[in-house]
């Protein structure tokens, strides 16, 4: 869930989580209710009423259907907002092999401004994600946008518990850049160049306690976010580069369905550790989440091959993990159309 959108530098993104399951009432059946007349749809039940209350227009990608409905829509070109859903949705489903769930209500508000605002994913009544829009936002807004990307990830892991939101938040900081430059929409350098400024966000500081004791805004978004790298990393070299952690969020998707299920985490990291033949997942949150660990995040940069020199990104094609580093942010796998 975003709070803040594209108008606040990347590594800043705060969000609050509502990802709650009440049930699997699916979008699109109907509650009888309407939208609030002027709503703010700050509440799940008014994001949720506002979904019902008009036909949506239908988007079909990758095997999942995108019912997109307007909010406060007067002033707002749709034909732009419709085409960057569409690529936001192409960049997830390219990772993830599919889109997420089968159906996602999408409600855009629209508002005064010139950028993507905050958005929220639910999972309440369906999947459902809002998104604020502003009314002179360009091509070049919704080019640059992260943030709706970010809130499709999310619907692909299953709902943990409050304590191991981090397992979430950092997931989606973690695999949206990536979804994106596989889906050859982000280049690899502005990929590495967020973790580089990010990951050190993450890192304990005094009094922590490990991941899934200490709240914080670093420690969820961008702590998380370096687990998820470390597992990816414990992954490839366990797998002798044949498996990754996109593989075990492909299989940890589609056993879940994504976020309208309920799960532990422990057999979220089970689950994956099963589709790639090892331990690295339960491995790593054993060790991580009620215990402080402070990566060394410089060697682990430089066994990627990853430095920013003067203000550029620069690679070492020579480092440890250079093949690593190609295949994760190449295209790893054929864009969808």
């Amino acid at each position: 869930m975003s709070t803040l959108g594209d108008s606040i530098p990347r590594p800043m993104i705060r969000r609050h989580v509502l990802l709650a399951v009440l049930g699997g009432v699916t979008i699109g059946s109907g509650l009888g209710v309407s939208a609030a007349a002027g709503g703010g749809y700050d509440s799940p039940g008014e994001v949720y009423a506002a979904l019902h209350a008009q036909p949506p227009t239908p988007l079909t990608v990758a095997g999942g259907r995108l019912e997109v409905v307007f909010a406060e829509a007067a002033g707002l070109d749709r034909a732009p907002v419709l085409a960057w859903i569409r690529r936001s949705a192409v960049a997830v489903s390219t990772y993830f092999g599919r889109f997420p769930v089968k159906r996602v209500g999408i409600l855009v508000v629209a508002e005064d401004g010139d950028r993507v605002g905050h958005a929220t994913t639910f999972g309440l009544e369906g999947s459902a994600i809002r998104i604020h829009v502003g009314r002179s936002a360009g091509a070049a807004a919704f080019e640059r946008d992260w943030v709706l990307v970010h809130e499709m990830v999310h619907l692909a892991l299953p709902t943990v518990p409050r304590e191991s939101l981090w397992l979430q938040e950092g997931n989606a900081t973690y695999v949206e850049p990536i979804a994106r430059a596989q889906a050859g929409q982000l280049d690899a350098a502005t990929v590495w160049r967020w973790s580089l400024e990010g990951m050190p966000k993450g890192l304990p500081g005094p009094g922590d306690r490990g991941l899934d004791q200490t709240p914080s805004w670093g420690r969820t978004y961008w702590g998380g976010a370096t687990f998820w790298l470390l597992a990816d990393i414990a992954i490839d070299e366990a797998s002798h580069g044949r498996r990754s952690l996109r593989d075990a969020l492909r299989a940890i998707n589609s056993r879940s369905g994504g976020n309208v299920a309920d799960w532990p985490v422990d057999r979220v990291m089970a689950t994956g550790d099963a589709a790639v033949g090892g331990d690295a997942l339960q491995r790593l949150y054993a060790a991580q989440k009620d215990t402080p660990v402070s990566t060394d995040l410089p060697a682990l940069f430089a066994r990627l091959g990853v430095a920013e020199v003067d203000g550029r990104i620069v690679f070492d094609d020579s480092a440890r993990l250079a093949d690593f580093r190609r295949r994760l942010t190449g295209l790893a796998a054929s864009p969808i159309a």
